[in-house]
């Protein structure tokens, strides 16, 4: 059962990298491969399902915790995987469709991995209640529920922020007049295709609005420059020079006391030592005399 496990786990790796290459790097897929994909896809979820329900049907009839137990869970996450797999590859599809021009493809791709990590999360955590309860602390399970919630974490961050830039976007970001267009290149360094109308970013350079809006679902810098889409608050910055300023004076201000305190010492030092040597000349003196 573990060497079965195994061999699906890489089929539902090789799926997902096959359709990662077919989405970025093949400019045209044939209908062959479209239903070579589909099957692919189709065999590994009716697999899923066959060894899942085997699972939980063992789990039934026996009404206690057993191997069949982790055996179901591994099952569940990779049904998962394959339906957002499959999911995502019907957005391809239909942007290959509408010629590359569907908009709200990278929004709704985002919402599909935020959703597919938060399923993640939530059977981990069961499984790991689970095995905590009924045999300790699972070792082999601390990493992956770490590396889930991590990446989770990281995707309503970005979710967050990115509905901040592009909540506003018509008052934050400018069009860009004919003038402007005139004078650039004109050429989106996006989607490499030539721009009639276009948005205007703080660092002057020009965008398609939907390829802005693509490419801020991953970044949120100039694709031409690197600079910073929207500024950090004038407020913090200010704070942060002013309290800067302080600890500059005030380390100033120690550093000058320390220094006096230093020549103050070494004066009390030098007399402490003329005075010893004077002792010491009257004793040998005295000594001489006698």
């Amino acid at each position: 059962m573990v060497t079965v496990l195994l061999l699906i786990k890489a089929l539902h790796w090789l799926a997902q990298k096959r359709l990662e290459y077919i989405v970025e790097t093949t400019p045209s897929v044939t209908k062959l491969s479209h239903v070579r994909i589909v099957s692919f896809m189709g065999f590994l979820l009716l697999l899923d399902n066959l060894f899942l329900y085997s699972s939980v049907k063992h789990l039934i009839q026996t009404w206690q915790p057993s191997v069949s137990f982790f055996f179901a869970f591994e099952y569940m996450i990779l049904a998962t995987t394959t339906v957002s797999i499959f999911v995502k590859y019907i957005f391809y599809v239909s942007d290959m469709l509408m010629d590359g021009q569907w908009e709200r493809k990278p929004v709704f791709t985002f919402y599909l991995e935020l959703i597919r990590d938060l399923l993640h999360l939530s059977m981990y955590l069961c499984f790991f209640f689970v095995i905590f309860i009924n045999y300790g602390v699972p070792l082999h399970l601390i990493r992956e529920l770490y590396e889930t919630f991590r990446n989770f974490k990281v995707r309503v961050a970005d979710y967050i922020r990115y509905r901040k830039i592009t909540s506003n976007m018509n008052d934050r970001f400018p069009d860009a007049t004919p003038e402007e267009l005139n004078a650039s290149d004109a050429t989106c360094i996006i989607c490499r295709e030539e721009m009639t109308t276009a948005k205007k970013l703080i660092c002057g350079h020009l965008f398609h609005v939907h390829c802005l809006r693509s490419w801020l679902e991953r970044q949120h810098t100039c694709p031409t420059c690197r600079a910073l889409v929207v500024q950090p608050e004038n407020g913090t910055t200010a704070a942060g020079g002013q309290e800067g300023s302080q600890s500059d004076a005030h380390q100033h201000g120690t550093g000058t006391g320390s220094t006096a305190q230093a020549e103050v010492g070494n004066g009390v030092a030098t007399d402490n030592l003329s005075r010893h040597q004077a002792r010491l000349q009257a004793a040998a003196a005295s000594i001489y005399e006698n």
